[in-house]
Parts: structure tokens; sequence; C-alpha cells
């Protein structure tokens, strides 16, 4: 009987341990495998976006914004976004810029560009200037044979006699006309044509620049189909003595008049540039001996006798600089005498600050309006910027 007993608790004991070992076996063959060298999965957080703000222009009360500010209590502008033709993104309301050291408080910048602008740019715009042309019978000086000088105004959109506008004179390249700077068409290195005109239309559109009163005056004198080049000296009396004294008097700008004194009185407000053979006139003309006249030049691929310009400079007093911008494309035949200049001139004159008021720029581009469309956009933003 003892010895069945113990045979007995014996089977039993290897029966349980055998069905222990059998359920371990199974559990580990139907367990999922692991693979214990990746990390432990984690929840992935979740994310919110932050809701669009809703403010409207009625914010302060009054619906009504220009510059940036309440025309009635002056309260900044209350548009948290824009696009980049200006119009708010939440009421589609079109508020320009007010650039403060380079930057709007919306969080715009000036665009300052190496390449080409965008598309729009170079394409009519809806809200177009209009253009008006003047001449007037002169002689050449040194031959009197008698010749007419031409020059063409743009004029901005939405023009008000009642406000004063700032003035940029300027002066076209070699072989073309007083039209180049506005409406003459032209073909961009790809074979795009477009007018000047319509960058400038853009800009202001945008809010980019203020509206300005552009005079495109020629260099050449006309007498019959001939034509001739005006000397440096008889190019800068025929601008400080009827060109912008006729400005100022058919158009509102900041001189109170079209005489001398009224004309000096407002310089800040007026600036002279050209392209090519206009960047020469625009240092030998303006700088060398319209100071008074001028306080901004805008010298595209040109070149200049730069101790000649120095020392004419200084001839005419104490004038400030407002600004200097000299410019050329990369590939430009005339970007070493452009640039030559540059860095000839603005050491040895004390009023002018490299990166301050005075820019050198190359941009992509040749000796050709990829270059100067680019380089007259970039230049507008510095000379007479939006706000």
């Amino acid at each position: 009987m003892k010895k069945n007993a113990f045979f007995f608790a014996l089977l039993f004991t290897l029966l349980l341990i055998l069905g222990v070992g059998v359920g371990v076996l199974l559990a580990r063959f139907s367990a999922p495998a692991s693979t214990p060298t990746s990390p432990p999965e984690t929840a992935a957080p979740e994310v919110t976006e932050a809701p669009i703000p809703t403010v409207l222009p009625e914010a302060c009360g009054h619906p009504t914004y220009e510059n940036g500010l309440c025309v009635l209590c002056g309260t900044a502008c209350a548009h948290p976004f824009h696009g980049t033709d200006g119009c708010c993104l939440l009421c589609g309301e079109r508020v320009k810029h007010r650039f403060v050291d380079g930057a709007c408080a919306c969080g715009a910048k000036r665009d300052l560009r190496v390449t080409l602008l965008p598309e729009r740019f170079y394409t009519p715009c809806d809200e177009e200037g209009s253009l008006v042309t003047w001449s007037y019978q002169t002689v050449m000086w040194g031959t009197g044979v008698p010749v007419t000088v031409k020059a063409d105004f743009y004029v901005p959109y939405g023009y008000d006699p009642a406000e004063r506008y700032n003035v940029l004179v300027l002066l076209h390249g070699l072989l073309t006309t007083e039209r180049s700077w506005l409406d003459e068409p032209l073909t961009l290195a790809d074979g795009r044509e477009f007018e000047m005109r319509w960058i400038y239309d853009h800009m202001i559109r945008e809010g980019m620049i203020e509206p300005l009163i552009i005079v495109s005056a020629s260099q050449y004198l006309y007498n019959g189909e001939s034509k001739y080049k005006s000397s440096y000296e008889q190019m800068a009396s025929e601008i400080q003595n009827m060109i912008l004294p006729y400005t100022a008097s058919f158009l509102s700008t900041y001189a109170a008049a079209g005489d001398a004194e009224s004309l000096i009185a407002a310089r800040e407000h007026f600036a002279i540039g050209g392209n090519s053979w206009g960047s020469y006139y625009t240092y030998d003309t303006g700088m060398s001996q319209s100071l008074p006249y001028f306080a901004s030049f805008l010298c595209f691929s040109g070149d200049a006798a730069t101790a000649y310009v120095v020392e004419s400079i200084e001839k005419q007093g104490d004038y400030p600089i407002r600004l200097y911008y000299a410019a050329a494309g990369d590939r430009d035949v005339a970007r070493g005498g452009e640039e030559s200049c540059f860095y000839a001139i603005v050491p040895l004159v004390e009023r002018l600050r490299d990166g301050e008021n005075a820019f050198c720029h190359i941009c992509v581009g040749e000796h050709d309006w990829d270059t100067w469309s680019i380089e007259i956009y970039n230049a507008l933003q510095l000379l007479y910027q939006g706000g």
C-alpha cells in the first residue's frame, strides 16, 4: 500500500511539472515577437494650430487706414497679415507698408533683389500713372544751332494737386530716347517685352514706395531729323533753369515755386539718375554741377572722372547727400567702371558713408534692361520708401 501511494505521488508531481513546462512553451510561441532593440513607442503629441486673429480695421472704431495708420485717431495698422500686394489677408483692404529702418511693423521688409523681379512687375498695372510730353526751343551752346529739348513726365495714379510729390529726373542711355525710362517697349533677355512705367505703377500701388513724379529728360538736342549730344554744362543748365522750374510750376512738388531758391530749399525731395550714358551725365551733370538742386544720385552701369567729381562736390558747398546708389550687372561691360567710381569717390567724400547713404550693388545681368529694371526697383525703395 505504501509503495503504491509513493508511486502515485511521484507520478502526480511529474505530470504537474510537465504541464507547467508545456504551458510556458505554449505561451512563448503564441506571444508576438518582441524587438528589444527598438525604443518603446510613445504617443505623438497633439498639434493645435494657433487661431488666426480676427482683428479688423474697426478695432479702433474707425474703418479707414492709410500708410498703416488710422486716418482719424492714428492707431497703428490693425491688420496682422498682409499679402505681397499689400492687401490684408483677412478682409482684403489694401494697407500700405510703413517702413522704419527698412522694416514695416507688419514684418514686411524692403525687397532688394539680385535677380529679375516677380512676373507682375513686367505686366501692366490696373492703376496706371499718366504720361505727359513737353519740349521747348533753345540753341546748342558753342554753335548757336536752334535745337529742341525734350522731356516726358510720369505722373502717379491718383495724383492730387493738393498733395506734394518727390521728383526723380532720369537720363537715358546712348541711342535711346527720353521714352526708354517710361513707355518705350523694352525686351528682357528671355524675350519678354515690357515698359518701365509698369514697375513704378506696381510699386506705388503696393505701397512699396511713395507716389512720385518722374521726369525723363533727353540729353539729345534735336534739330529736325538731326540730333546732337548736349554738353554736360548745357545739360546742367537746362535741368536747373528750365526742366526743374517747369516741373515745380506745372506739377505739385515740395518746391514752393520754380525759382532757384525754392528748388534748392526742397533739394531733399529731388533726385537724379541714369543708365549707361545717363550714368555719365548723372556724375558730371548731377553730382559735379547740380548738388544744390539734388540730394540723391542713382548711377547704373556708367563711369566718370572721379577726381573731378570729388573736387566738384567739395567746391559746390556743404550740401548733404541723402543717397548715392551705384549699380551694375555681374556680366555688365560697365561693371568695372561703376565699381571703380564708387570705391574712389566714397572714401574721399566725408559726407558719404558706405552702407549708410552710399551703396554699391551688383545684380545678375549684363548691360541691358534686365539689370536696369532690377536696380531701379532696388534704388526706389532706398530713395522714396512707402510710408
